[in-house]
């Protein structure tokens, strides 16, 4: 009998509960998503490295009433077996995914690696507008990562504490976003008031414009990190990016062109890469001007009368570099892309995400990229992309004469004999959807080196290993993913 009662109340409190969260409108969700990497780099210093990389989501969405809602994203990520620090992990800490067990050989139970990856609330007309107010931590993206983007394709992903504020009405949509890049106003900094990066930016779109949407952005960065109490470098480095973005479709072919130019402070930076321009010295963020361009065009047509409907898109991205007749003007050249965007448009190889340019020694990069897609089946979709990088800034000529001559290092033979050429990255990609819950993916990717790219993609700024012939072998890079969300 008492086992009866007991039953019927735990069957009573399950529908209790049940009711009570569809009476919240509480919603769960969630994403698994391992994937296998064969990793050959350009270094010959180095073996190819085979390992195991896992995500694993699991989200919690609640309309709380007619005006707010609350998400919450909780993730785990990690390398199988490592204990390293990456994924910003402190090598030997709780976290670690190493299974030989602690001192003595005992058993391993610190995995203790979730955190929220997003968290935030949304408070609908907010104080009575006609603004929609997001805060908390989230993912920033906009106009299609180009500038700010959550990088999806890292297991960790990224993402923001941020603010915004966005109105949509008829065919605009207008937002102002604020984003704590870093902050250092706590007690424990004893120069706090020069430790904080913080990041605005207004941006504007407008449906029905030539086939498609046009949209305008202005970023304020403010960045004070790194600064001291009794230095110069207060207010160190103010800097704007203003651009504008036209997508669309017309005549059958998909387009995108895009332009941004940056000017303000380009803090440190100069006087780290040994460019010496004029002006420079010591903690003197403000002392040398920015002067950067970014210029991208996208000519894409699909064939649907066609076997496998492929598509074949044409491509070119110019990010702007540093020369001679900046360092002569006290300017810096090389474009900024702010929050890491550079798996989706510069190689699914990864070697151009450096934001700031350093990975390509900051004579910027040229990307001339032709794509083939198509679907031979339902189900499948096969991807090539050819891509061949140059710098922006000509080494081999009179653009850079006075950088190679403060740069050359003869033990590593710097700089000798370079060109633009960076290189080719062939991608090859397979994608099958397995079920309506889970994806399979299969790349391949090639890079064919050049002198100028073992040179100037290297070291702490670059791929890794050593500046020079050392780091001049061809790469090859492939993975196989599963992707399940529920």
């Amino acid at each position: 009998m008492k086992r009866n009662y007991f039953i019927a109340f735990a069957v009573a409190a399950l529908f209790t509960a049940a009711t009570l969260a569809q009476a919240a409108d509480v919603t769960f969700s969630g994403q698994f998503r391992p994937r296998f990497n064969m990793d050959n780099d350009p270094s010959d210093l180095t073996k190819t490295s085979n390992f195991f990389d896992t995500r694993v989501r699991l989200n919690a969405k609640a309309n709380v009433n007619a005006n707010t809602e609350v998400f919450l994203q909780f993730q785990s990520v990690g390398i199988w077996g490592d204990d390293t620090e990456r994924y910003g992990r402190t090598a030997g800490a709780d976290g670690t995914r190493v299974a030989l067990g602690g001192g003595g050989d005992e058993a391993s139970d610190v995995l203790n690696d979730v955190g929220f990856h997003q968290a935030f609330i949304i408070l609908k007309n907010f104080a009575g507008s006609t603004f929609d107010a997001k805060m908390g931590r989230q993912e920033v993206v906009v106009d299609g990562h180009r500038l700010f983007g959550h990088t999806g394709w890292t297991q960790g992903a990224q993402t923001q504490d941020a603010l915004r504020l966005t109105h949509a009405a008829g065919n605009h949509t207008l937002n102002y976003t604020f984003i704590a890049a870093s902050e250092g106003d706590d007690a424990s900094v004893a120069d706090n008031a020069y430790d904080d990066y913080h990041v605005h930016f207004f941006h504007g779109s407008t449906q029905g414009v030539l086939g498609g949407a046009l949209t305008g952005i202005l970023v304020y960065s403010d960045n004070d990190t790194g600064g001291g109490a009794g230095t110069d470098m207060e207010d160190r480095e103010q800097w704007y990016t203003i651009g504008a973005r036209q997508k669309g479709k017309l005549s059958g072919f998909d387009y995108r062109v895009e332009f941004y130019h940056q000017f303000g402070d380009a803090g440190l930076i100069d006087q780290t890469s040994g460019y010496g321009s004029t002006g420079t010295f010591t903690n003197c963020g403000d002392c040398v001007d920015r002067d950067a361009q970014m210029f991208g065009v996208r000519v894409g047509k699909t064939f649907k009368n066609v076997n496998w409907s492929p598509t074949l898109t044409l491509w070119y991205d110019h990010l702007s570099g540093t020369d001679d007749d900046d360092i002569a003007d006290g300017d810096w050249g090389a474009f900024d892309t702010h929050h890491d965007t550079g798996h989706k448009f510069y190689g699914l190889m990864d070697y151009y995400l450096a934001r700031n340019g350093a990975m390509s020694g900051f004579f910027g990069l040229q990307d001339f990229a032709l794509k083939l897609k198509g679907s031979p089946k339902a189900g499948w979709i096969l991807k090539g992309d050819l891509h061949h990088f140059r710098t922006d800034t000509d080494p081999s000529g009179s653009e850079a004469d006075q950088i190679l001559i403060n740069l050359t290092d003869a033990a590593t033979e710097m700089n000798v004999g370079m060109d633009p050429d960076l290189g080719m990255e062939l991608d090859l990609t397979v994608v099958h959807k397995y079920d309506a819950n889970t994806t399979f993916a299969l790349g391949w990717s090639h890079y064919w080196t050049t002198h100028t790219f073992g040179q100037l993609n290297c070291g702490a700024a670059g791929s890794g290993g050593t500046c020079g012939s050392n780091n001049n072998d061809n790469a090859t890079w492939a993975y196989i993913q599963a992707d399940t969300k529920f």
